[in-house]
């Protein structure tokens, strides 16, 4: 089994992170397609996500898994990005007002693929991505809540096929990205030695990618244009070399993957409020010295931010946050010997009926 961190897929998840850093804070033109990095980040997940369902026990421990690594960050980072747009709303861009409802309802709608149809407005416009995610893996939740854990590419695969074929392609959906996650999932198949189905993902992620080119389907949030076919492609083979080779990369790929691990909570606060900072501190977008910041001081700043949350919050909370979720039960019972060491009798039984007493305050 693989370890935990890969330095490969790390220094990946860094480029794709710089790549959407500069997109947002560097007006220049080599630098216009940010949300490529996005779909980097996608490609990386279908890989990522190919072993964590293959490790999950259960359809919920699978789920309890992806909400316990996405939430710590998204609470913390949610939370900052609407505590400064409420105490500064004169640097907020037109249109990206929040308030606490809204802030309070991410993170309901997020995980529940907002079940009950409210409409809200995200903390930053970065978390748009986020919906597309939870999507994915509420697919893979329910194809193993039905017992098909062992045909999740296959049943990707089919229902992105599916989907393509059956909708307007003036009408757009998160089917458009899902070729990305394909891509990833296959490169995972590939790394373990199942060669068939990670050619015939492959063929499917590509042929559904060119199909989405030659019919001409909308994507707002990202252009579909053959530099997107390439990045398909590139990615792909990108992930899959990362995987296979992280062995080979020379030292000073550390540092580049120390980004990678703070990638999360650094794309969930660096959108809305690093403009807001810009604003606040009157950086323009001509002079030399503007470009320094933009490019090297803010996100430097971010990244600072990006590893307080980390540190103190994400990297902590993970695993026990993912626990609880996993066996809310379990949980409380292995606390139970620690009440009674404290004097407090873990269970007192009347007749048939046991009742916990646990300690107030």
């Amino acid at each position: 089994m693989k370890s935990e961190r890969s330095v490969g897929i790390d220094c990946l998840r860094a480029i794709s992170i710089i790549w959407v850093l500069l997109y947002h804070f560097v007006p220049l033109q080599a630098f216009n397609r940010g949300t490529f990095g996005v779909l980097l980040f996608f490609i990386i997940s279908g890989y990522c996500i190919a072993f964590s369902a293959e490790t999950s026990q259960t359809a919920w421990h699978f789920y309890a898994k992806r909400l316990g690594r996405l939430l710590p960050a998204l609470i913390v980072c949610g939370f900052l990005t609407t505590l400064f747009k409420i105490l500064a709303p004169e640097l907020v861009e037109p249109g990206r007002g929040l308030k606490w409802v809204h802030y309070v309802y991410t993170l309901i709608a997020l995980p529940t693929l907002n079940v009950l149809q409210v409409n809200y407005n995200l903390p930053d416009g970065a978390y748009w991505s986020l919906q597309i995610e939870f999507q994915f893996y509420f697919f893979c939740f329910l194809m193993m809540v039905l017992g098909l854990k062992q045909r999740l590419l296959a049943l990707l695969c089919a229902v992105t096929i599916f989907r393509t074929v059956t909708t307007s392609t003036d009408y757009y959906t998160s089917n458009d990205f899902f070729p990305f996650f394909i891509a990833g999932m296959s490169v995972a198949a590939l790394v373990r030695g199942r060669t068939r189905e990670a050619i015939a993902g492959l063929i499917v992620a590509f042929s559904v990618e060119l199909y989405h080119l030659k019919m001409g389907v909308k994507q707002p949030s990202a252009q579909i244009e053959m530099y997107r076919s390439l990045l398909l492609w590139f990615g792909t083979a990108a992930v899959y070399l990362a995987a296979r080779y992280d062995h080979l990369l020379p030292r000073w790929s550390s540092a580049l993957a120390f980004i990678g691990v703070i990638s999360y909570p650094l794309y969930l606060i660096h959108q809305d409020v690093g403009m807001m900072i810009l604003h606040w501190a009157h950086v323009g977008r001509d002079s030399v010295g503007d470009m320094l910041i933009r490019a090297f001081v803010l996100p430097a700043f971010l990244a600072a931010i990006a590893w307080l949350v980390y540190v103190l919050v994400e990297k902590p909370a993970i695993k026990p946050l993912t626990r609880f979720l996993a066996d809310p039960l379990g949980w409380l019972r292995q606390w139970q010997p620690a009440i009674a060491r404290r004097g407090y009798p873990a269970t007192e039984r009347s007749g048939d009926v046991a009742r916990q007493d646990l300690p107030i305050g």
